[in-house]
């Protein structure tokens, strides 16, 4: 046993987060901790950490253990300033940098870190590099457990695939990992804890399978609660026809119908516990339209903001209930095609002498929904918004309590919610605009897999019509039934996403291979 988190109870406010939480991280264990936007997974590290101290409750950390490294969410602030070589170089003790240097090169080449990027400042680095050196720093000093939050944010496909392979086939050291990304889960985890409703279930098994276990085990306790209750009904009416018949004449006959009612409250006490989730629903209940072709797009050529041609869009025309998966690794121009996308919206792009074109449907309604969630207004309360999208404040309140705000968070501004809640919001926002083709940029980044699955629920079933750009790949199986690739410089219909995913892992290769091999000359 490494760790054991011992009943441990812990709260910021009169309602733990967690309570009589019991559980342990032992040798070869990869844990994948799982749960709802705002349960606890993170203060639960902190707790483990010793950053939060449990008001009830003990962590245990066993003697043999040495350093547990921590994988925050984003990179600290007084950190940016580092190179990435240095900003590893600083995690192997002063007294051993001399003669063990060499495991920052090695740590480097093993997920392809460009030899351009090594000496930048993380500063001037994307995020998804940033989570990787993040992820590199905490294996460097050879820790005895990690513990990281949310690994694969920010990780385009190719960087997830990378991780995945340090976790599996270089990484040896117990982990516990938070995250949303249920293929990374499957694959990269052996036992799951869910946190939910204050209390933690483990499984040994990897994400789906325990998710299946948990389902079952709720049926159970569910029926179980069922035919607890019939027997306390039961026993409840047979003494209330006692305690009738006797009417106080029949000494024996009351004590009798006294004791059966105590039976039923003994009962009562100790009835199953059913979990019940909270009501949370996204839906975007779209404007019906009746034209068959909602987007044309010809000989279009995407452009960054320098205006270097990033890759041309021969031809596209997007059909009502198409779901367009855009494949492509980072620094293609996903994002911009997307920004390019709206300003048609605004303004039709038709050039008859380029035979260029990129138009909407004059009957197109977009809801476009951006994964830094800029266009939400951050002064002003979460009702405020709502109510500015139409709405008034009793119907405001309505539909925040239903995606999940409880009452007291609505005068809060949206500038102090967490980036799960932002999500939730952005969605309601597009549920309450009612539109009719959806343009969205890594939608489901922050949202829990419940909400996820809500979302991808949603979207399937009621035929959404939309474009989108994702690196969760349960998403883009389950959600797309068109795909797009980027295809030396050219968009072009692929069938399915199983490709892109091979080349993706063999330029991944590719890539070590190269480092390894200008590493040995």
């Amino acid at each position: 046993m490494l760790l054991q988190a011992d009943k441990i109870t812990f709260g910021y406010t009169d309602i733990p987060l967690f309570k009589q939480a019991s559980f342990s991280i032992n040798e070869g264990d990869r844990i994948g901790l799982v749960g709802d936007n705002g349960a606890g997974k993170s203060t639960l590290f902190k707790c483990l950490l010793g950053i939060e101290k449990p008001y009830e409750g003990h962590v245990i950390i066993s003697r043999n253990v040495g350093k547990i490294a921590y994988v925050p969410q984003s990179l600290p602030t007084d950190l940016r300033d580092k190179t990435f070589a240095d900003y590893l170089l600083e995690a192997i003790p002063v007294e051993e940098r001399d003669y063990s240097s060499w495991k920052v090169d090695v740590a480097m080449d093993e997920i392809g870190v460009p030899q351009e990027i090594r000496g930048f400042p993380l500063a001037h680095l994307s995020g998804g590099w940033q989570r990787m050196a993040l992820i590199l720093r905490a294996t460097m000093d050879e820790p005895s457990l990690i513990l990281m939050d949310e690994p694969t944010n920010y990780l385009d496909l190719e960087k997830i695939f990378k991780l995945e392979d340090l976790l599996l086939n270089v990484i040896k050291t117990p982990y516990m990992v938070i995250s949303h990304d249920r293929k990374f889960l499957d694959k990269c985890t052996n036992k799951t804890i869910h946190l939910r409703g204050g209390q933690v279930i483990s499984h040994n098994i990897p994400y789906s399978h325990a998710r299946t276990s948990l389902l079952e085990e709720d049926l159970a306790a569910a029926k179980a609660r069922e035919n607890e209750e019939a027997e306390i009904e039961r026993i409840r009416a047979a003494a209330k026809r006692i305690h009738i018949w006797s009417a106080g004449r029949n000494p024996d006959m009351d004590r009798r119908a006294k004791a059966m009612y105590t039976r039923a409250a003994q009962l009562e006490a100790k009835k199953t516990d059913v979990y019940v989730a909270s009501k949370r629903e996204i839906d975007f209940n779209p404007d019906d339209i009746k034209p068959k072709v909602l987007l044309r797009i010809n000989n279009y050529q995407v452009v960054a903001p320098d205006g270097r041609p990033l890759f041309r869009i021969p031809e596209m025309n997007i059909k009502k209930g198409d779901r367009v998966a855009i494949l492509a690794t980072n620094g293609v121009g996903k994002t911009q095609m997307l920004e390019a996308l709206m300003r048609a919206y605004r303004e039709p792009v038709v050039d008859s002498v380029n035979k260029t074109e990129m138009r909407f449907n004059p009957q197109v309604n977009i809801g476009y929904f951006d994964q830094h969630m800029a266009h939400l207004p951050l002064n002003k309360t979460i009702t405020d918004y709502i109510q500015d999208l139409g709405k008034s404040t009793q119907e405001a309140t309505k539909l925040l309590v239903v995606a999940g705000f409880p009452y007291k968070m609505h005068t809060q501004k949206i500038s102090s919610l967490s980036q799960g809640e932002k999500a939730r919001l952005a969605f309601l926002g597009l549920k309450v605009g009612k539109y009719n083709f959806f343009i969205m940029d890594e939608p489901t980044n922050h949202i829990d897999i419940d909400g996820q699955e809500k979302f991808e629920d949603a979207v399937i079933s009621e035929g959404h019509t939309c474009i989108f750009v994702s690196h969760d790949r349960y998403m883009m199986e389950q959600v797309a039934n068109k795909y797009y690739q980027v295809k030396k410089g050219t968009l072009v219909p692929v069938d399915s996403v199983e490709p892109f995913y091979k080349e993706v892992m063999m330029r991944q290769d590719i890539a070590v291979f190269d480092a390894v091999k200008s590493k040995r000359r």
